[in-house]
């Protein structure tokens, strides 16, 4: 069965629009008025002919709004204000520098042409180097440069010693954003003592805290069942929240933004663009003593919440699936006249292990030993390891995962030996990534320098749930529906614990911060399986407990002579029983009959992750549990130096698959998210800062005729444990996609990544 599935082939699917179209009137519409420029003083603007056009309400620029905005909190410890819209000057092309009010949206977005804004161009920095070597785009920073902090693990210079072998490489990880069917919406009104916000926003609610900050006031957020995808790039959404907030406060009335395809492309949010150099110290055994990593990242205009979090989300496991008892790391971040960068699918795991996982292979080459054999060798062994960064991996067996990636190479080598002799210009890609799941909200301390702060280590969620008179399940979830099938794990799960049939389980799973939540709660770091359901699992204990006590004092036998089954509770040995309907209606209707039975059949489920922590001299686990997953590519170039995939393998172990169909698809959905990274999509500008990515034809979406079959194998290492799974495809396969290639073509430079390669050994 699949719930959600069922919902919208009855046309029953509850999307933003479907809810503000049945359910609210009276609003009006706005428009953004946006910088054709990345960096421009704002001289003067001229609203006198938009605000003549008929169905004009106001147009809102930042003086109107100062009153009702203070700048967002940020992560860093640094003198910068930053607010949704341009004050003095614009900082990125696409910046919001007017707000157009109007009685619909054909009026609204007629009325853009009619502002007339006077700017004087500046020089704008654009990528990484620009940011280093050219003064500050913010006037009252010494530098660009807003993020410089180094850290040494274990005995580095020791370890270094035992090298005999030294590789340097040099990864340049382009920008890059989603592309989700449904793109940002917006519905604010303020009600004289608070604001109204309904978005489909997919969380974190760390939000809530950003958002009350910078409209100095109470904030209600809502969303609709449903939002049309994110893959991280939602989280985003909210200094549009203050904005369509803040004006909707200003005019008096509900307001309504729906942004266009062009404004998500260039100004919504992208992922970073990331230059790392990794050193990898060994020997010519194939050993792996220490590693250096300087990773450096572009966050754009603004250090917009929660970055620097792409460079410090994956803290834990720096080193991946690999035993490295030393390292050193730089942590940099600069700032950039380009759209601020936020979450995206894998939130700094491609980028790190695009890096990582190239420098594996230019060791190997360096020593000549196969890439799988350096992996095996330096592969984690056992399932219980702490990371010298201060990850702690359990349940899953990396070993095990490039043991059977080690078959499969084998088989496939031989084959391409074969097509080789045949004149083909074909290689063998790998990767062996550790995913991490489920956010422990504490890695974005590591940014401070200040001790001024209070330690964060949140990785905690609540789910409620009620059994009612009718002995119908409602499970509710402070969560966004993106497609992963969350409704119909959850009914399954409720089905089971509780003998209801799954037809019978209401799942509501919608963002409301009227109900019940927590900091930490929404849709994203494929926190759903190690978080969510361990709540879940919590409010089902309390409820299948007290059904247990009910029918023990009905049945009068002992708790422990009783099981739940097939909608029934009944004795062991089978001579008792009572259905779930019947004790149910006795407890709402002769709860005289269980006095001895006190609560209701409403239990809130609570989890927070054992395995979260606060910064300790630099550690941190980042993230609350992880998984490890090998892609195999075969890659076949011709003479148009295309790549072409000819197959491509997953092996996969997060623990016990709660659904395979679902696993399966998230796998490969990231698979092809990732693919589409490596081969297609990247966010380009001129030197001027101006997108030359503004449309589909130009930013790369790889579509069905371009996706290869992918085959899936899961292993579980550790039938009792059970992590996240959807962005480790992501990770892995751009690094697969480039070892193939770079194992076709010797260069210097290859399409949509960088790669300088730059070896040597020690004499």
């Amino acid at each position: 069965m699949f719930k959600e599935g069922f919902r919208f082939v009855k046309g029953e699917g509850s999307y933003i629009d479907d809810v503000l179209t049945k359910e609210i009137k009276g609003y009006f519409s706005v428009s953004i008025v946006r910088s054709p420029y990345a960096h421009a003083k704002i001289i003067r603007i001229n609203k006198e002919d938009a605000e003549k056009l008929n169905g004009i309400v106001k147009v809102i620029t930042y003086n109107d709004l100062r009153n009702f905005l203070d700048p967002f909190p940020l992560s860093l410890d640094i003198n910068l204000e930053y607010y949704p819209i341009a004050r003095d000057k614009t900082m990125y092309y696409g910046e919001p520098v007017a707000v157009i009010v109007a009685k619909d949206d054909y009026i609204a977005e007629d009325a853009k042409e009619l502002v007339q804004v006077d700017y004087e161009p500046l020089d704008a920095v654009i990528g990484i180097s620009d940011a280093i070597s050219k003064p500050p785009i913010h006037p009252n920073l010494k530098s660009n440069i807003v993020l410089d902090k180094t850290f040494i693990y274990g005995k580095y210079m020791d370890e270094i010693k035992k090298a005999n072998v030294i590789v340097e490489e040099k990864i340049k990880f382009p920008r890059y954003t989603a592309s989700p069917l449904e793109t940002y919406e917006v519905y604010a009104k303020y009600n004289g003592e608070e604001y109204e916000i309904f978005s489909n926003f997919q969380g974190p609610f760390t939000v809530h805290y950003l958002l009350s900050k910078a409209l100095k006031s109470k904030v209600v957020i809502r969303g609709p069942r449903d939002i049309g995808g994110s893959f991280g790039i939602k989280s985003a959404i909210y200094p549009y929240m203050a904005l369509v907030a803040a004006s909707s406060r200003l005019v008096n009335r509900p307001l309504k933004w729906i942004e266009t395809r062009n404004e998500h492309l260039t100004s919504s949010s992208v992922g970073a663009e990331r230059e790392s150099i990794i050193r990898i110290y060994g020997d010519k055994e194939g050993k792996i003593h220490a590693i250096d990593m300087e990773l450096t990242d572009n966050l754009g205009a603004y250090p917009r919440p929660p970055e620097p979090g792409n460079l410090l989300r994956n803290h834990g496991n720096l080193t991946g699936p690999y035993d490295i008892q030393a390292l050193k790391l730089t942590y940099r971040a600069v700032l950039t006249n380009t759209v601020p960068t936020g979450l995206n699918r894998g939130y700094g795991g491609p980028h790190l292990y695009l890096a990582l996982e190239s420098a594996i292979d230019e060791f190997a080459r360096e020593i000549g030993m196969d890439p799988m054999e350096v992996r095996i060798k330096n592969v984690i062994k056992t399932t219980q390891y702490e990371t010298v960064t201060g990850g702690k991996y359990y349940g899953f067996s990396c070993y095990n995962v490039v043991k059977r990636m080690k078959e499969l190479y084998d088989k496939l080598k031989v084959e391409v030996n074969e097509e080789r002799k045949r004149g083909k210009r074909v290689a063998i890609g790998t990767s062996l990534v550790v995913e991490p799941s489920g956010t422990n909200i504490g890695y974005l301390d590591l940014a401070r320098e200040s001790k001024d702060y209070l330690p964060k280590s949140s990785a905690q969620d609540m789910v409620i749930v009620q059994i009612d008179p009718y002995s119908k399940v409602k499970v509710i979830v402070n969560g966004t529906n993106e497609g992963q099938g969350h409704e119909t794990v959850i009914s399954e799960i409720v089905s089971k614990r509780l003998g209801v049939n799954p037809e019978d389980v209401d799942v509501i799973y919608s963002v409301d911060t009227n109900r019940p939540w927590v900091i930490s709660s929404g849709s994203y770091s494929s926190r759903f399986t190690p978080i969510v359901l361990p709540a879940l699992n919590n409010a089902l204990d309390q409820l299948e407990n007290k059904i247990i006590d009910m029918a023990s004092e009905i049945l009068g036998v002992q708790k422990s002579e009783l099981k739940i089954e097939n909608g029934r509770i009944k004795t062991i040995s089978g001579d008792k029983s009572i259905s779930l309907r019947h004790l149910v209606g006795t407890f709402y209707w002769d709860p005289v009959k269980l006095k001895g039975i006190e609560g209701s059949l409403t239990a809130v489920g609570y989890f927070q992750s054992p395995y979260a922590d606060n910064i300790k001299e630099g550690k941190i686990n980042s993230s609350i549990s992880y998984g490890c997953m090998g892609h195999i590519v075969e890659i076949e170039m011709d003479e148009t130096n295309i790549p072409k995939i000819l197959k491509y393998y997953v092996i996969h172990d997060a623990g016990k698959i709660i659904n395979e169909n679902f696993a399966k698809g998230q796998i490969i959905g990231s698979t092809f998210h990732g693919i589409e990274v490596a081969l297609y999509a990247s966010i380009e500008y001129n030197d001027e800062g101006i997108p030359l990515t503004q449309t589909f034809s130009d930013y790369g979406v790889m579509t069905a005729i371009e996706s290869p079959n992918i085959e899936v194998e899961h292993i579980e290492s550790n039938s009792d444990y059970f992590s996240g799974l959807g962005e480790g495809g992501t990770m892995a396969a751009p690094p697969a996609i480039l070892n193939a290639v770079k194992s076709i073509i010797n260069v210097k430079e290859i399409p949509i990544f960088t790669v300088l390669t730059n070896k040597c050994s020690k004499t």
